[in-house]
């Protein structure tokens, strides 16, 4: 009855961390519960803890009108810009890999990574939500059309034998730019092939 936790702080407080090793303790004594592994317990618990923990600092953010500090803005932003990315790497791979044509640059594609391809930003034209892409200043220019052809061929595997859309989430509408993405993350891709890399760059090294 007297079991307390905080979860205005992390989930890792000394008092957080005691309450686990206790609710563990309960769990196995009170004789309903199959799993009797103290440590898979804690762990589950902490873990659950610190979501429950997240969510009541944003419900008090919320409550007090306060918008969230902007370092956790930019990290959410920037989590969603590289969640992107492995996104659009994953349908090139993917078609890397259903096409005959292809199988000789699967190596190259994977070297890449998704740190290798291009970063977008949302923007609306005529009413339609896009993504206006950002050309790496490492990288050269002429890659982009080339993994267009990735993106091409991958639309191919959104349609059925039959030739009709299959269920799920479509590729992103991602319109070409020539700006730079001078907020790009991260250091460039190492190792590849050098005219994966823009000239102008390779200059100033």
């Amino acid at each position: 009855d007297n079991f307390r936790l905080e979860f205005s702080k992390t989930h890792l407080t000394p008092w957080n961390k005691k309450a686990a090793k206790v609710f563990a303790r309960s769990f196995i004594e009170s004789g309903e519960y199959t799993s009797c592994d103290k440590h898979t317990i804690e762990t589950s618990f902490r873990a659950h803890l610190k979501t429950l923990c997240s969510h009541y600092r944003e419900q008090v953010r919320s409550a007090h009108l306060l918008p969230p500090p902007q370092q956790t803005i930019d990290n959410r932003q920037a989590a969603a810009r590289r969640a992107h990315r492995k996104t659009l790497f994953d349908h090139r791979v993917t078609a890397a890999y259903c096409h005959e044509d292809l199988v000789g640059y699967r190596d190259i594609i994977r070297d890449m990574g998704p740190d290798g391809m291009s970063g977008d930003e949302s923007d609306t034209r005529d009413g339609i939500k896009c993504y206006i892409i950002f050309l790496d200043k490492w990288r050269n220019p002429a890659v982009a059309p080339w993994l267009r052809v990735f993106d091409r061929i991958f639309m191919t595997t959104k349609f059925n034998e039959v030739n009709r859309p299959k269920r799920g989430n479509w590729p992103r509408i991602r319109v070409p730019t020539t700006q730079c993405n001078v907020q790009r993350e991260g250091k460039p891709v190492l190792g590849l092939p050098r005219n994966f890399y823009d000239e102008a760059w390779l200059s100033t090294l």
